[in-house]
């Protein structure tokens, strides 16, 4: 199996016809289908089907679309990686996080990073602690934006002088968006949402067995679709402020956690020598923190 061949399936895949695909990849239509139809031999599997709709992956041509999305990728970033030292520092900084105000930090570095070295772009993925410590561990990210930052043995973490508070996002004139300051005891009886990862955890540690009486009618892996939730009038979520707009003109009001809770984050990268524009990267990232603090 080539990795040639990987790229035209997923060429396929995306343009969702062979036409399309043959004309991206600057390859005949024959010379295409041709490949296709080795990879299909090469595995004893039919990868797609012809719809009406065009090219339709079978349950077996997701499973490769998946695991070739992610060889392609590492392909490409192992290429990067062993860019000849003469040539100018560039390629890809893959960085996974989840939402927290601490993405302004590293929004300032990224633009820092990019003024004194224009052919190093970004590439940010969003996730849970545990999918994007899994995309770390496996090299997919070469560096990962930990919520709730944990000690790391085995691993290079830079603190981030900056908090997240813990509240709730709720409409203006409801029950709790008129609190000042909500208590778990507050919360008994309510509906609220929150991140799977937050309950089995955070929460738990600041609530306690008040958790258990309060009503979860949603969970989510990343709070951006819970704001649609609270506008419905379903119920409050439970998360960071600063992510959503709770300005005095909008809907939505951030009321923090009594006493406050807070979350500290940080940087956590693999202990072996980061990639160049990574490295740059981090120096950049490094003198941000500074200014910061």
């Amino acid at each position: 199996m080539e990795l040639r061949t990987l790229e035209y399936f997923l060429a396929v895949a995306r343009e969702g016809n062979i036409s399309n695909a043959a004309k991206t990849l600057h390859v005949t239509q024959p010379t295409l289908s041709r490949q296709l139809s080795s990879l299909e031999k090469e595995f004893g599997r039919e990868l797609y089907t012809r719809g009406p709709k065009g090219i339709e992956l079978t349950d077996q041509g997701a499973i490769l679309h998946h695991y070739a999305e992610s060889i392609v990728e590492m392909a490409r970033k192992a290429e990067s990686d062993m860019m000849p030292p003469e040539r100018s520092i560039g390629g890809t900084v893959h960085i996974g996080a989840g939402e927290s105000q601490a993405m302004a930090l590293i929004a300032q570095a990224m633009d820092e990073t990019r003024q004194s070295y224009p052919a190093v772009d970004f590439a940010i993925h969003s996730g849970t602690t545990a999918e994007l410590k899994d995309g770390l561990v496996r090299g997919f990210y070469d560096v990962m934006l930990e919520c709730e930052m944990r000690d790391h043995a085995k691993m290079n973490t830079m603190p981030l002088p900056i908090t997240d508070t813990w509240g709730a996002i709720a409409l203006r004139d409801s029950a709790v968006g008129r609190l000042e300051g909500i208590t778990p005891s507050d919360l008994e009886g309510q509906s609220i949402a929150a991140s799977r990862q937050a309950l089995a955890g955070t929460l738990r540690d600041w609530a306690g067995d008040a958790l258990d009486r309060m009503h979860v009618v949603a969970t989510f892996n990343l709070p951006l679709n819970g704001r649609y939730l609270v506008r419905q009038g379903m119920c409050c979520m439970l998360t960071y402020e600063g992510l959503f707009d709770t300005s005095e003109g909008s809907d939505l009001v951030f009321v923090p956690f009594v006493p406050r809770f807070e979350a500290h984050q940080g940087l956590v990268w693999r202990s072996t020598m980061p990639n160049r524009q990574t490295q740059v990267f981090l120096d950049a990232m490094e003198l941000v923190c500074e200014e910061r603090r």
